[in-house]
């Protein structure tokens, strides 16, 4: 093997030539390896999904399982206005429910009305779980074939409790408004 000169052959995996040694790093920066039982950053991840997701939709249907009812039961919600049902006669359907019109988080138009349709949502579903009678009674379809239905929690329409805590607008059919700001 012939060499040239003074010039150093550089390859990747050859070790660095004195000249070229700029010691090491202030703070040695190595990948830390962890077990997936120790690591913490799954339960992170994790952790919202089942408070935020996984709870309330198995409280949905425990609750409309458990709760006394006339006509249809509640299993989930999906937004402060629209939830699945299961009906004695019909099955499994979506409804719309009468008398009010809550934010959409679907469609939201803006990151404000998602924020209002999460409060809709969760209030909607805190009235449901602390009323001792429901009463879900579908009556037609909407255009998207929701079944329309009334919704009264305690003898009092569910339309009437959400307008009175701001988180609805009483809503009667024709164009909706926007709820961004």
């Amino acid at each position: 093997m012939r060499h040239r000169g003074k010039v150093i052959r550089f390859y990747r995996g050859a070790r660095k030539h004195p000249k070229w040694d700029m010691g090491a790093p202030p703070v040695a920066i190595r990948p830390r390896h962890r077990s997936f039982g120790g690591a913490v950053f799954p339960i992170f991840l994790v952790l919202p999904f089942v408070i935020l997701i996984i709870i309330p939709i198995s409280g949905d249907a425990i609750n409309g399982m458990v709760k006394p009812n006339d006509g249809c039961k509640i299993l989930s919600l999906i937004d402060g206005d629209t939830a699945k049902l299961v009906c004695p006669e019909k099955g499994w359907m979506t409804a719309r429910f009468l008398g009010f019109d809550a934010p959409e988080f679907g469609s939201a138009g803006c990151f404000s009305e998602r924020v209002k349709a999460f409060a809709a949502t969760f209030y909607l579903r805190w009235e449901l779980w602390t009323a001792s009678r429901i009463s879900a009674v579908p009556y037609g379809k909407d255009r998207y074939g929701r079944y329309l239905t009334e919704l009264n929690l305690d003898g009092e329409n569910a339309g009437e409790i959400m307008v009175t805590a701001g988180l609805a607008r009483d809503y009667k059919g024709g164009q909706r408004m926007s709820w961004c700001d």
